[in-house]
């Protein structure tokens, strides 16, 4: 806190850090290539996000405060990318990363990128891509190279037998390959090899096919019929293959040609910022990893060095809804408002915890009255002047004018901008059939509920389309 702290601002990322300015403004410009790449070889499937918040931290002391905790204890991290609806957030010590050490980072950054694919690719997949991403590298001004071999992979497949791709293709996110540290290990490099050898291997053939894999999964297919129809190959063909590409060692990265200048000087603003808004930005990163009375500190030492300022009450109120204190909340957010908060979530949760409050029963809501469905839509409409493309706003006000059952017209559009903001959501989808249904667009909903009765659907979201489905079919024969 007595160290000098200051805001770095580039197009997608608000650094804030008390370390060196030129450590931060190497780790700006990394991130704004790597975003500049992505979006440039992505092209129209491009996804946006609310700009990024970056804490990095002068060493890795300083960050262990910070880090989530693992089993009762602060995680060995050099750094971790923590996603969220609302906000992303990068947190990493600059002596671990100034010299390149971005792996992490970037591993996580991919997931966000490729989030269109979550819901329907496999564990191995979305695990493999984004460490294949992880290596990023730019080597020109229009040129990157991705897909490095990691040494520890190289290692750990040197000496542990590859799992069966039945078994690797079975691991989700409930798996103790995926969530148990001593599983972990295999699961990940054995991932990242199969990825690597369709993405990169010597049969140039099989890149092509991934697109034709993600369509199979897309319709409906298990991981292995969708494996084996695109690729055209069994999956012990596949395994015998796999070995003898992990035994030539021959891991070659692959080099892609991007329109957008990655060289050039990278727009970066500076501030500094004082201990108000020191304390809020601790405290908010410590919310949001789960160290909730850890944060609560921090918030409340802004509120005593700043008692005017409108930052404490937003960590407040940010906090009581998380605890479910919505009365709390609700009178935090409001008295950060009055004191001239323009943050577009103090309106969102002070929209969400209102409308929260208004259930008779929990998670059932009821028409309500008009002044109160007003001020909802009031908070909700300069959240969007704050932040336009804020999926979740988009669903609440959607949901809100569903329940009032007034304006279904605006319901649906609200809810259809929530589906193309986040895709991967599922339950937006769900909510969106609910609203075509209302409006008797009986094809649309049928379409939108098709889609989430896939295998790779989440179950409880899964039922409860076939639920609706069948009332779609009922009301149709009722015409």
């Amino acid at each position: 806190m007595k160290l000098t702290w200051f805001e770095a601002r580039t197009v997608h990322f608000h650094t804030y850090s008390c370390g060196s300015t030129q450590a931060v403004a190497k780790i700006a410009a990394r991130l704004e290539q790597f975003h500049a790449a992505y979006s440039s070889l992505a092209g129209a499937q491009a996804v946006t996000s609310p700009p990024i918040v970056v804490i990095a931290f002068p060493d890795h002391s300083s960050l262990r405060e910070f880090v989530p905790f693992y089993q009762g204890q602060p995680s060995n991290l050099s750094g971790f990318f923590h996603r969220a609806s609302d906000e992303n957030l990068i947190v990493l010590s600059l002596t671990a990363n100034v010299s390149g050490g971005l792996n992490t980072i970037f591993h996580e950054f991919a997931h966000l990128l490729l989030r269109h694919n979550e819901r329907i690719w496999p564990m191995w997949l979305s695990e493999g891509m984004a460490d294949i991403y992880a290596t990023f590298e730019v080597t020109g001004d229009h040129a990157v190279r991705i897909g490095k071999p990691q040494d520890s992979y190289l290692q750990l497949l040197a000496r542990e037998p590859l799992i069966p791709l039945w078994d690797l293709f079975a691991v989700t996110q409930e798996s103790p390959q995926y969530n148990e540290r001593e599983h972990q290990g295999i699961f990940y490099a054995e991932s990242w090899l199969l990825t690597h050898y369709l993405m990169i291997g010597p049969n140039s053939a099989r890149r092509p096919r991934l697109a034709a894999f993600t369509a199979l999964l897309r319709s409906g297919q298990s991981s292995e019929q969708a494996f084996t129809n695109a690729f055209q190959v069994s999956l012990p063909v596949m395994e015998r293959e796999l070995q003898q590409y992990l035994k030539k060692g021959n891991f070659e990265p692959l080099g892609f040609a991007v329109s957008a200048s990655l060289t050039a000087a990278q727009l970066l603003t500076w501030r500094r910022i004082g201990p108000a808004e020191i304390c809020f930005h601790l405290g908010d990163e410590l919310l949001r990893v789960g160290r909730i009375e850890r944060a609560e500190t921090y918030f409340l030492r802004g509120k005593s060095v700043a008692p005017a300022s409108p930052l404490p009450f937003e960590g407040l109120g940010f906090l009581a809804a998380e605890r479910e204190d919505r009365v709390q909340a609700i009178a935090n957010l409001q008295e950060a408002l009055h004191r001239g908060s323009t943050n577009f979530l103090a309106h969102y949760i002070l929209a969400r915890e209102k409308f929260r409050l208004s259930q008779k029963t929990p998670h059932t809501y009821s028409r309500l009255e008009q002044t109160e469905a007003e001020e909802i839509r009031k908070e909700l409409e300069k959240a969007f002047a704050l932040m336009p493309n804020f999926a979740p706003a988009h669903h609440l006000l959607g949901f809100l004018e569903l329940v009032q059952g007034e304006d279904a017209a605006t319901a649906e559009h609200h809810l259809q901008q929530a589906v193309h903001l986040e895709p991967e959501n599922q339950s937006y989808s769900l909510t969106l059939a609910q609203a075509q249904l209302f409006r008797k667009e009986f094809d649309a909903a049928r379409a939108t509920l098709l889609t989430l009765c896939l295998p790779n659907v989440e179950p409880p979201v899964r039922h409860r389309a076939e639920e609706i489905l069948k009332t779609v079919f009922d009301q149709e024969r009722n015409r």
